[in-house]
């Protein structure tokens, strides 16, 4: 075959969700990238159901946002319900989730694409990497002599073993280039399973990837068999809504983006329904088990433990009566409607007759069966925390083929993993985000340091600092490392600075603005069922009672001016956990001091004294940065940390 050569800076393999990131990224820190996906139709596409955030996963959006990503500017564009989550409880798990339209957000991120500088859309599967064979040493200089705290280890060693040089399509195109970004998603080696029915297609019957596997294999990468899954659409005209729970969204609708004006998305918002399963449904699932390709030992791949099927549900929780189905719209201009909650690979007839015994549902139409999809994705392990494998220098990954799920995982990550090629092409530092820092550091610290057999979820369970990674300060915590890295521009940036600038004279004023105990704030504070003064106080120490909020002492608070849209939320925030607040930032002063503590890469761990097997075993596979790192590696216990830093204290000297 005659071959073609064209010289790029970046390829990103994949245009779903972490590929758009990482796309764009490259892009607009001036690298000419080139982006491949089998269906230039299935840019940004959602398969599964067309939603964006959710508890956690909201937080990622905004972090997302605040770095410089998309997602969030493309959901505010193309929205039909919007709903801030766990309103009862605390700031620190408030979350938003929006319904988008399936075909206007695609629509919207391909244009986005298509009008980026830099950026070339090519239509193609690739069927392999090009690489050479390298042992690279790319740290200057010995770490004998040298304090381990040292600002200059950061650039700790890192040996390569092979070098990226380019990728290959099928019909014989090469593309050399500097770094490849591999964002296959669901794509590589896919197949979907409908109860006997198997295609070998990705999602909604897609075109898989099917050449890439083996090339990867070559390269010595580590690849493992996840498997999820989709429940059917149903045809909006078959469904009686009268016999659900109608759903509505949030009467003032606040945006994922801090770019996005708020006045400019208010709008009228469709509904969504909730109904559930029962009794029937359940004897229909249990008497057809044996006809799912999940306990017919059909598929091989693992699922998602917390997105599991109806059949899993069912069983795993057999003493559950009922379970919500929500039904939701996939956009405006079709009839199609979404079935969360009940994603299935039973065989279309048995589909048909458990989703008629939910109420409401007992006439529905299928336009589309629910199905399971198996694919290839990697062990994370192999990765670092800029995503770039530790073995192959150029190469960096995203998305769900590092065994994550959801379209928001994918997109941090596809954004971290792009800009991190970008500064490896550029000679700059690297865009790493801790657990402190935000979600997106428990991400890919989860997906780097644990061994992870399921799908990876987001949950806010798994952030130790939650309270101050909450989704209304992403902006506060992380447009800087955006800004720095050039994807913030300076406008917004002197913005996030008057925002900041604006909160702490707030906060100092409302802590040095008393009032007394005269009648008029007793009465204030008997009509707001709070206790009365017995002494003068401050606006501050007022605004800690729980039933005070910054809003309703605006009846007594004389002197305050108007102030922009999400500064009084930061205020009363910052006022009424103050406690709270500086006891976890204590908590992440002695996380850091554990950070900080680096580990040489070329260490030898066979050669510590005292070090149990296992942690041996552990350490050596993932070669963590630093104590902290090392500490959060299954397998590696307390005393095994403190035999690491004992040797890691003689090691320096």
């Amino acid at each position: 075959m005659t071959e073609f050569r064209e010289k790029v800076d970046v390829c990103v393999i994949g245009a779903g969700h972490a590929g758009c990131e990482a796309a764009l990224a490259c892009a607009r820190l001036g690298l000419e990238t080139v982006i491949f996906t089998v269906s230039v139709d299935s840019i940004a596409l959602m398969p599964c159901n067309p939603n964006v955030g959710g508890s956690s996963k909201g937080h990622l959006v905004r972090e997302l946002d605040a770095l410089g990503g998309e997602m969030g500017k493309n959901t505010d564009k193309t929205f039909i319900q919007s709903k801030m989550l766990n309103l009862s409880k605390g700031p620190a798990v408030h979350s938003l989730r929006a319904q988008a339209d399936k075909a206007e957000y695609s629509r919207a991120m391909r244009k986005v694409l298509e009008n980026q500088e830099n950026l070339t859309i090519k239509q193609a599967e690739v069927c392999g990497l090009l690489w050479e064979d390298i042992e690279k040493d790319r740290r200057a200089g010995e770490m004998s002599g040298r304090s381990l705290e040292n600002t200059e280890d950061k650039k700790e060693r890192k040996r390569y073993q092979k070098k990226v040089t380019g990728v290959k399509t099928f019909t014989g195109m090469v593309y050399e280039c500097k770094a490849v970004v591999l964002c296959t998603g669901t794509y590589l080696g896919a197949r979907c399973l409908c109860g006997e029915s198997i295609t070998y297609t990705g999602p909604n019957g897609l075109q898989a990837a099917n050449y890439l596997t083996q090339s990867l294999k070559d390269m010595g990468i580590e690849l493992r068999r996840f498997k999820t899954g989709t429940p059917a659409r149903m045809d909006r005209r078959s469904i009686d809504f009268s016999k659900m729970e109608e759903q509505f969204g949030d009467e003032r609708i606040v945006p994922f983006s801090f770019s996005t004006d708020p006045d400019s998305i208010q709008k009228e918002q469709v509904s969504c329904f909730l109904t559930y399963t029962n009794e029937k449904t359940h004897e229909i699932i249990r008497g057809n088990l044996d006809r799912s390709p999940i306990y017919a030992g059909i598929i091989e791949g693992t699922g998602p433990r917390y997105c599991p099927s109806i059949e899993d549900k069912v069983v795993k929780f057999a003493d559950k009566e009922r379970h919500q189905v929500f039904i939701e719209p996939e956009g405006l201009h079709t009839s199609e409607m979404y079935v969360g909650g009940m994603s299935s690979s039973l065989p279309e007839d048995v589909q048909l007759a458990m989703y008629r015994t939910v109420p409401g549902l007992e006439h529905c139409k299928i336009v589309r069966n629910a199905y399971a999809i198996e694919y290839d994705c990697i062990n994370a392990g192999q990765l670092d925390a800029t995503l770039e494998f530790r073995a192959v220098e150029g190469l960096f990954s995203a998305g769900q083929f590092n065994g994550s799920s959801g379209y928001e995982e994918a997109a941090c990550q596809g954004l971290v993993a792009g800009v991190n090629a970008a500064m490896s092409i550029l000679g700059k530092e690297p865009l790493t985000i801790d657990r402190s820092e935000g979600y997106i550091g428990v991400l890919i610290d989860d997906l780097v340091t644990k061994d992870n057999r399921e799908p990876y979820r987001m949950m806010t369970s798994r952030a130790e600092y939650r309270l101050l990674l909450r989704q209304d300060n992403a902006d506060l915590r992380l447009r800087k490392k955006g800004y720095a890295v050039g994807l913030i521009s300076e406008n917004e940036y002197q913005a996030l600075l008057e925002k900041e600038r604006l909160i702490e004279e707030e906060i100092s004023r409302l802590k040095d603005t008393f009032v007394g105990a005269g009648k008029e704030i007793q009465n204030f504070l008997e009509s707001h069922g709070s206790s009365a003064l017995k002494t003068a106080a401050s606006l501050a120490e007022l605004l800690c009672r729980p039933e005070l909020s910054y809003a309703v002492l605006a009846e007594i608070d004389k002197d305050r001016v108007p102030l922009p849209v999400g500064v009084p939320e930061q205020v009363e925030i910052e006022i009424k956990y103050e406690g709270y607040i500086l006891r976890q930032k204590r908590q992440i002063e002695q996380f850091r001091k554990m950070e900080k503590k680096l580990i040489p890469q070329d260490i030898d761990y066979d050669e510590v004294p005292s070090l149990r097997l296992e942690a041996r075993q552990h350490l050596k596979l993932f070669r963590p940065a630093s104590i902290g790192q090392a500490s959060r590696i299954s397998g590696v216990s307390p005393a095994d940390v403190s035999v690491l830093l004992v040797y890691l204290e003689r090691y320096g000297k």
